[in-house]
C-alpha cells in the first residue's frame, strides 16, 4: 500500500547540513538525473515532463551560484514547486538516508524504512503526543504525525480504549504534516465500518486502487461524536483522515483550512548524497474527483486561531448534550 511522506513530517527525518558544499558538476549530475526521475515516476506523465524540461532548462544557473548543498536543494525545490505547486516534490541533501534506501532488506524485516522503524519514530512515541480526558467526559488525542506500524499499533489501541467512554472525542491533527501508516487505514477502521471505502488512489499506469478502513482484530468501534481539529500545517496523511471522515459525515472538522497536500510521494536517490521526493499517486473520494490537493481541508466550523478551536468544540459538545437532555 502506497504511503505518504509529507514535507513536515519527512524533512524531521533530514539533515539540513548546512556545511556541506557541492562542486557545479555535482550539481548538473544530480539536475540531469532529478529530471529523468520525474519524467519517469511523477503521477501525472504530462506535468512529469513540465517538471523535468523546466530542471533542463534552468540546469546552467541551478548549477552555478552557491556551493551549500543545502541552498542548493532548496533551489531546486523552489524551481519544482513553482513548476507545478507541489508541497511533495523535493530535493534534499541526505546521505545517511540514501544509504538506507540502497541497502538490501533483511528477510521479513521492515527496517529498512526509518520513518516507522528508526529511532525518531520511537522517541516521538510514533506521533501519539497526548492522551486525556477533558471536563465533560470529552476524550481528547493529539497526534503529531501519522505513524503507524507494527511497531505503534499497540499506541492506538491503548488510546482508543482509554477514551472508550467519553461522551465525544477531539482528535487534534493540528501542526501534523503528514506520515503514512504501514499497517492499513487503521485508525479510520475504529470510526467508520471496516471496509468502508475511503480512498480512491491514481496512478500513472491508470490502475487505481480503492483503500478501505480496516478494523483492528477484536477492537470496539468509536460510535459517539467525532471532532477533528486541523490548521494551515495540517497536511498530507493527517489532511486524508479529516478529508475522508468530512465526506461521509462522521467527523466534525474545526479549525482553518488545511494545508492541500494530497499527493503520495516516493523518494529516490539522485546520487549518494541527494534524494528526490517524487509525487507518484493522487487520491480522490471514491467516485468522485474530489481531493484536498491545493484547496486544503475546509472546515465545517471555521475559526480565526488556535486558541478558538478547542472551546469551540467543547461549546458544541455542551449545546448537543443540553438540547438531549430536554
Amino acid at each position: 500500500m502506497k504511503k505518504w511522506y509529507a514535507l513536515m513530517a519527512f524533512g524531521l527525518c533530514l539533515s539540513t547540513a548546512y556545511g556541506q558544499m557541492v562542486t557545479p558538476a555535482e550539481k548538473q549530475a544530480v539536475i540531469r538525473q532529478a529530471a529523468q526521475l520525474l519524467e519517469q515516476h511523477y503521477v501525472y506523465p504530462d506535468k512529469g515532463k513540465t517538471l523535468a524540461a523546466a530542471l533542463l532548462q534552468q540546469e546552467k544557473q541551478l548549477a552555478q551560484g552557491t556551493d551549500s548543498v543545502h541552498v542548493f536543494a532548496r533551489a531546486v525545490t523552489g524551481l519544482l514547486r513553482k513548476t507545478v505547486k507541489d508541497g511533495h516534490v523535493f530535493l534534499r541533501y541526505n546521505p545517511e538516508m540514501i544509504k538506507e534506501l540502497k541497502a538490501p532488506p533483511a528477510k521479513g524485516d521492515s527496517a529498512k524504512d526509518p520513518f516507522h522503524y528508526d529511532e525518531r519514530a520511537v522517541n516521538m512515541n510514533f506521533g501519539f503526543t497526548e492522551v486525556k480526558i477533558l471536563p465533560g467526559a470529552v476524550g481528547y488525542i493529539r497526534l503529531s504525525e501519522i505513524n503507524l506500524s507494527p511497531n505503534s499499533v499497540d499506541i492506538l489501541e491503548a488510546a482508543m480504549v482509554f477514551v472508550q467512554h467519553t461522551k465525544a472525542l477531539v482528535l487534534d491533527l493540528r501542526d501534523n504534516g503528514g506520515g503514512g501508516s504501514a499497517v492499513g487505514l487503521v485508525l479510520e477502521g475504529y470510526f467508520v465500518k471496516d471496509g468502508t471505502p475511503l480512498l480512491e488512489v491514481k496512478s500513472r499506469d491508470g490502475k487505481n486502487e480503492l483503500m478501505k478502513a480496516q478494523a483492528l482484530s477484536g477492537i470496539k468501534p468509536y460510535e459517539k461524536p467525532l471532532y477533528i481539529l486541523v490548521n494551515d500545517h495540517t497536511a498530507s496523511a493527517a489532511e486524508a483522515i479529516a478529508f475522508e471522515l468530512q465526506h461521509l459525515k462522521r467527523a466534525v472538522i474545526v479549525g482553518q483550512r488545511s494545508a492541500g497536500g494530497a499527493h503520495m510521494n516516493e523518494v529516490y536517490p539522485a546520487n549518494d548524497r541527494f534524494l528526490l521526493s517524487v509525487s507518484v499517486a493522487a487520491p480522490v473520494f471514491p467516485g468522485t474527483d474530489h481531493s484536498w490537493e491545493l484547496t486544503g481541508v475546509q472546515p465545517d466550523i471555521v475559526t480565526t486561531n488556535r486558541e478558538e478551536d478547542l472551546p469551540a468544540v467543547l461549546g458544541l459538545i455542551k449545546k448537543d448534550n443540553d438540547t438531549a437532555q430536554k
